[in-house]
C-alpha cells in the first residue's frame, strides 16, 4: 500500500479534484494533506475532508510558511508506510494509476522510484503544436515532483527535496532530485499506463523549462553561479547514497571497541 502525500498551499479551488482522486486509488494507505500556511480555506477544507474520512486521511499544518519542499518532506517524515508517492494540489490522479506504481515495485523490488505518466490539461498552444513539444514534455515527467511514487526508505536517504532558497529561481527543487536519482539508482518509467493529469496554468513551473527548451528563453535572474550551485546540489546526493552504501555494504557489524589516542600537538 502507498501513502500519498499532498502539498497544500492556497489551493482551495482545486483541492477536492485532487483528493478525491487519490480516494478512488485502491492502493492507496494514508493520504497526507500537508498545509503550508495557507490564507484562503484549504486548511479548513483538508480538515472537513480528514473528518469525513478518519481512517484515510491526515492533515498536517506547518508552523510557517516554508514551501513546497518543506511540505513533501514533512509528509514523509511522518508516513510510516514503505512507499510514499507524491501529487501536487492542483492535480489528480488517473484510475489506478497507484496499481501501475504499486506492480512495478512488487515485480522489480529494487526499484528506487516510479514515475507515472504526466498528461497535460489545458496547456498553452504554443507548447503544445512545436514540433519539439514531446521531446520537452519528457523533461517535465523526468523532474516533476507530483508523478513520483519513492520506495520511502530511499527517498528519506536521499535528503528529501532540496530546501535551498535557490531553487525559488529555478522554479523548483524537483529537478535536482530528480537528475539525481537517475545517477545513482532503479528509475522505472511508466509512461504508457494511467498517470497524473497535470492542469496548466500561468507562470507554473512548466512554462519556464519549456520556455528553455523550446524557445530558449532564459531567466535574467539565474547566473552561471545559481546553475553550479544547482549542480553540486544534485552531486551532494548522490556522495551522500554512495556513502550510505558503503556504510550498509560492509561485512563488519556488530559491535566493535574502539580506543583514540589523543595527540597534543607541540609549540
Amino acid at each position: 500500500m502507498i501513502d500519498v502525500i499532498i502539498p497544500c498551499y492556497n489551493a482551495e479551488k482545486t483541492l477536492s479534484r485532487a483528493v478525491n482522486s487519490v480516494l478512488k486509488q485502491k492502493k492507496l494507505n494514508i493520504l497526507w494533506i500537508i498545509d503550508d500556511c495557507s490564507i484562503d480555506s484549504s486548511y479548513e477544507l483538508a480538515k472537513n475532508f480528514a473528518n469525513q474520512f478518519p481512517n484515510k486521511i491526515k492533515v498536517e499544518k506547518l508552523s510557517k510558511n516554508s514551501g513546497v519542499a518543506k511540505a513533501r518532506n514533512w509528509g514523509a517524515i511522518n508516513s510510516e508506510s514503505r512507499f510514499i508517492a507524491f501529487l501536487d494540489a492542483d492535480d489528480e490522479y488517473e484510475e489506478n494509476a497507484l496499481d501501475v506504481a504499486m506492480a512495478i515495485f512488487e515485480y522489480k523490488p529494487e526499484t528506487c522510484l516510479v514515475r507515472l505518466d504526466l498528461k497535460p490539461i489545458d496547456i498553452d498552444k504554443k507548447y503544445i503544436n512545436h514540433p519539439n513539444f514531446n521531446f520537452a514534455w519528457q523533461h517535465m515527467k523526468m523532474t516533476c515532483g507530483g508523478n513520483i511514487v519513492f520506495n520511502r526508505a530511499f527517498f528519506l536517504a536521499c535528503g528529501g527535496f532540496p530546501q535551498n532558497d535557490l531553487f525559488k529561481k529555478f522554479g523548483g527543487e524537483d529537478g535536482a532530485l530528480g537528475i539525481a536519482t537517475t545517477k545513482i539508482g532503479l528509475v522505472a518509467t511508466a509512461f504508457n499506463n494511467a498517470g497524473v493529469l497535470h492542469h496548466c496554468r500561468k507562470g507554473m513551473h512548466a512554462e519556464r523549462l519549456l520556455d528553455t527548451i523550446l524557445f530558449k528563453k532564459t531567466s535574467p535572474d539565474i547566473s552561471e553561479n545559481d546553475i553550479s550551485e544547482a549542480n553540486q546540489i544534485t552531486d551532494n546526493i548522490c556522495i551522500s547514497i554512495k556513502n550510505l552504501t558503503n556504510i550498509l555494504n560492509t561485512s563488519n557489524i556488530g559491535i566493535c571497541p574502539f580506543t583514540v589516542e589523543e595527540h597534543i600537538e607541540k609549540i
